[in-house]
């Protein structure tokens, strides 16, 4: 098929097959793909069809054969260049020169007659172009961004108007230096691509500026013999433009980072969110199971006060009996502003105090009340029988030998496993704490201790003398008589891990009810907050006229022991560990930790909750109930900063008090151990207390039926549970407490159900 207007009238069949046979041999097999293709067309149409050559309506002609039909076989097509002289003995009247013609070769499908189907290929022919035009076309398919083609010589054959304006004026000697590289790697070291830096000047801008040129083989159109194509790349505009898209790229990258922190946040809230409907479903529930009568009746007559004040300030009535009751109480010299309201009476009728020992026991805990005792002509000196409590004598050596043997000790102590539970007792609530007293015997409260203040940043703070602080810690580890079933060194090393809990992830120290100073003081606190503790309670102490009870006039005389006695120890050269801290620290650092320290005595128990709960309960409208302030943990409520000083020695009086009893909230296999261990202390007394004559104080005496044990009801719901209600109250982080003390007292309630015994 080719077009009239290109190459006029084709030859007849049989003219064009003899012209083939007269051809020689060598020239009718350089034309044989051609013959074959346009033989089996011709066969079958005989026939002209314009096809896409600008004049395709006027070349149309009809097809001699009857029904003839022409398909087209898939998208595929080739493009070929052809010189017109080639294809004159095909041809009537073809034009005899040199222009070249493109060729779009296709295959397709003939049918000539039904059921009769040929294929052929489809040859058509669109142009005709100069020599320059075909190279143009050729090289433009081959890569549109192209600038000069020159033979294996390496003389150019073309150039675009652009390339030949910037390289014309070097002559050929310019050129051919700039090709002889590109023409020896191509032709004989075959690379595939070659590239070469250039420099030149900018007519625009007069800067320097760096293009590259790529140079490959490719066929030239008019002879088929091999060239060199050369493409040309501005290098600084692609250097500008991959900066341009670098920084896109951070910009996006830094958004997509925003993003996915955004995204995080929203999910740690949501998180939250359910978290905190869960509590307070749980909290709903344990209300709701709560019967009214198992409780005291905890209202103080200073909360009747502010009830009352609180009515007459919203202009409400006041009943006159209501007035007259509380004028009466007021009036009493025996009234305690701030202790429950007949709580002598309330613990002994109480349903938890059925068993009359029972009652007896919360009673002489809370208000130190106790049976008469017998008479005895000479009090025992219970705690100089302690001989534990002083270190035997070590041989003679210098403080640095020490020093370093006590650091030596503690790295050897510290293997992969207990340097894991260290991480978790800085993380856990119900941290193993019985776990790792057994994996670290004897170095228990020294090695969480050191922990414990490293871990927080003091030693670095505070410029604390390392080698000192183990000295410090190891010497008030001795302190602690580890036969003593209950308040030993794993206790303190408990109250120590459960303080740091309450204070950094309680909410303590996020709502600045905290500085760093008084955070420092709160681990020394725990730490000697039973310093050389007898086994012995403040009662047995007062009832036997011990010289503690005798020096501290009966207030606190344990409490007070375990401040003096640890305060001696710092305050010798080698023990004292802050000797660079500045006096006023050192003052406010040790009234904070006293404070803390006898607020542990649990006859100071109502008066410390009642005056926290007055910190962060705001009196109902109505009387009578309270209602709780906003919390200020997860980043809730107003912060503490400005909170008076004696609030702030409330407030952390009632974080040791939580420590101090925080068994109640590890998990219920933990707590039971720790109560056993407590009964097995109170009976101990009680042997000593036989053993004097004496009688023997409620609970203690190992010959009744159980112990402790049987007050563990009355325990969590008198004190327990009210004093960790109110922390929670106050900060929602230190929510996971109540959840593990809630859990304990269930424990406790289906024994008592069931009727079994607690302690197996």
């Amino acid at each position: 098929m080719a077009c009239l207007n290109l190459l006029g009238k084709a030859r007849p069949l049989e003219d064009y097959i003899a012209l083939i046979d007269s051809m020689p041999e060598w020239e009718r097999n350089n034309r044989r793909d051609w013959t074959d293709a346009i033989t089996q067309v011709a066969d079958l149409i005989h026939a002209h069809v314009s096809y896409d050559c600008g004049c395709c309506q006027r070349c149309l002609t009809s097809v001699s054969t009857a029904c003839v039909t022409v398909t087209f076989q898939g998208p595929k097509e080739f493009r070929t260049w052809v010189k017109l002289r080639n294809l004159t003995p095909y041809f009537v009247s073809a034009p005899d020169s040199v222009l070249i013609t493109t060729i779009l070769s296709k295959a397709v499908k003939i049918e000539h007659a039904s059921g009769q189907i040929r294929t052929a290929t489809f040859l058509q022919f669109e142009s005709q172009m100069t020599t320059q035009n075909a190279r143009i076309t050729a090289m433009h398919q081959y890569n549109p961004i192209y600038r000069f083609m020159c033979d294996q010589s390496g003389v150019m054959v073309h150039a675009n108007k652009m390339a030949w304006e910037a390289y014309s004026t070097g002559g050929d000697k310019e050129r051919e230096d700039a090709y002889q590289e590109a023409v020896t790697a191509v032709f004989e070291k075959g690379v595939s691509c070659h590239r070469h830096l250039r420099c030149y000047t900018s007519r625009k801008t007069g800067k320097r500026k760096w293009t590259v040129l790529e140079m490959w083989p490719i066929a030239d159109p008019l002879d088929s013999k091999l060239a060199v194509m050369v493409s040309e790349y501005n290098m600084t505009q692609q250097k500008e433009l991959e900066l341009q898209l670098s920084a896109q790229h951070l910009s996006l990258q830094r958004q997509n980072a925003e993003l996915e922190t955004l995204n995080a946040n929203i999910q740690t809230e949501k998180e939250h969110l359910r978290e905190q409907n869960t509590h307070l479903t749980e909290r709903l529930e344990a209300v709701a199971q709560t019967p009214p009568s198992e409780g005291i009746n905890a209202d103080t007559p200073l909360d009747l006060m502010l009830n009352v004040l609180q009515k007459l300030i919203l202009g409400e009535s006041v009943p006159l009996p209501q007035i007259m009751d509380l004028r009466q109480i007021l009036t009493e010299s025996t009234t305690d502003l701030r202790q429950p309201i007949g709580l002598e009476r309330q613990l002994l009728e109480s349903c938890h105090a059925t068993d009359g020992e029972v009652g007896l026991s919360m009673l002489q805990l809370l208000k130190g009340k106790s049976v008469k005792q017998k008479p005895s002509s000479e009090a025992p000196n219970v705690m100089a029988e302690k001989s534990q409590h002083s270190p035997a004598r070590r041989p003679r050596s210098s403080f640095a030998d020490r020093a370093q043997a006590e650091r030596q000790s503690f790295s050897a102590a510290i293997t992969p496993a207990i340097e894991r539970m260290l991480q978790d007792a800085s993380t856990q609530w119900q941290f193993d704490i019985l776990g790792f007293a057994e994996a670290t015997a004897g170095y228990t409260l020294s090695l969480l201790g050191f922990h414990m203040l490293k871990s927080q940043g003091f030693v670095s703070e505070f410029n604390v003398d390392e080698a000192k602080l183990c000295m410090y810690l190891r010497r008030i580890e001795a302190g602690y008589d580890n036969s003593i079933p209950y308040h030993n060194s794993t206790h303190v090393a408990s109250v120590l891990q459960m303080t740091h809990m309450l204070m950094v992830h309680g909410g303590v120290v996020k709502s600045q009810g905290a500085d760093r100073l008084t955070l420092l003081a709160s681990y020394i606190a725990a730490l000697v907050h039973d310093y050389q503790h007898s086994g012995f309670n403040n009662d047995f102490l007062i009832k036997t006229s011990h010289d503690l009870a005798v020096t501290y006039n009966l207030q606190s005389p344990l409490e007070n022991h375990h401040l003096a006695a640890s305060t001696r120890v710092f305050l010798q050269q080698r023990y004292n560990f802050l000797g660079d801290m500045p006096q006023e620290d050192k003052m406010a650092l040790r009234m904070t930790a006293i404070d803390q320290v006898l607020g542990t005595d649990m006859k100071k128990h109502f008066s410390i909750l009642s005056r926290f709960q007055g910190l962060f309960k705001r009196t109902n409208s109505t009387g009578g109930s309270s209602a709780p302030m906003p919390t200020f943990g997860e980043g809730r409520g107003r912060d503490l900063a400005d909170l008076k000083a004696e609030d702030r020695s409330t407030l952390h009086q009632m974080v040791l008090k939580c420590a101090d009893i925080g068994h109640l909230a590890a998990d219920p296999a933990t707590h039971k151990r720790w109560s056993l261990k407590l009964e097995e202390e109170f009976f101990r007394q009680g042997d000593k207390e036989k053993e004097l004559g004496l009688s023997v104080s409620p609970l203690m005496d190992r010959s009744h039926k159980g112990g402790i044990t049987r007050s563990q009801i009355g325990f969590f719901s008198i004190v327990g549970i009210p004093m960790y209600r109110a922390m929670v109250a106050a900060f929602e982080d230190a929510r996971p407490l109540l959840d593990g003390v809630m859990g304990n007292y269930k424990c406790w309630e289906a024994a008592a159900a069931s009727g079994k015994d607690p302690r197996v």
